[in-house]
């Protein structure tokens, strides 16, 4: 196996949530609005970051969306790029890389497979999830030990709740975390629980490495 030299946080932010029922080439799939990533070696030096906005193209961003990010169509229109150039971009990013590294990966997957198929169709979908890969919400669950809610115990699944980004956040680091729900924060907080998760400490906040310029 080939020793990890790189790898790297990303997160996204969409349009909504993701049809799992519904093949990723389905024309109401989610859009991407806003994704981010940081290059890191294992031994928690930042490398570089990306962070691009998306311009609209025939969609708007609904209400309940722009809500949880802040992001609205107004605002996306006037600072984002092209889709596809976003998305080519992120993939220029991650072939830098040897692992990717997410909270709740398997949503941030899904929203990279459904813009692939969009764009670059099934072979570029498919090699993308392909590689090595970290959830730390998975890796977390059983060290931050949230108990069950009640909807999971009236459900009979009393197994521990998988916690949210700030949850771990906060169990990791005795802190709220910042700027919640915006790509290039997520990736960041992402970044310093998986590091934690490996006995690394990051600190917090970290300064930026320069980010790969974004063109219109």
């Amino acid at each position: 196996m080939t020793a990890l030299k790189l790898l790297y946080t990303f997160d996204t932010e969409t349009t909504g949530f993701p049809d799992w029922k519904s093949p990723s080439e389905a024309p109401h799939q989610p859009h991407l609005v806003d994704i981010a990533a940081r290059l890191y070696t294992p031994e928690g030096g930042l490398v570089d970051s990306f962070e691009a906005l998306i311009r609209p193209d025939g969609w708007v961003i609904p209400d309940a969306a722009a809500n949880v990010h802040g992001i609205t169509t107004e605002r996306a229109m006037d600072e984002g790029i092209p889709e596809a150039d976003a998305l080519e971009q992120f993939l220029t990013f991650h072939l830098r890389a040897q692992m990717r590294v997410a909270h709740n990966l398997s949503f941030d997957d899904r929203i990279l497979r459904i813009a692939l198929k969009r764009f670059q169709g099934d072979e570029a979908a498919d090699s993308f999830a392909n590689g090595p890969s970290y959830c730390t919400m998975r890796n977390s669950t059983d060290i931050v030990r949230i108990p069950p809610t009640p909807a999971m115990r009236a459900a009979k699944r009393f197994h521990f709740k998988s916690p949210s980004l700030g949850e771990a956040y906060k169990h990791f680091f005795q802190e709220e975390m910042t700027g919640a729900h915006r790509a290039m924060a997520d990736a960041t907080a992402c970044a310093r629980v998986y590091f934690a998760l490996q006995g690394v400490t990051l600190d917090a906040p970290q300064a930026e490495a320069p980010a790969q310029p974004v063109e219109a």
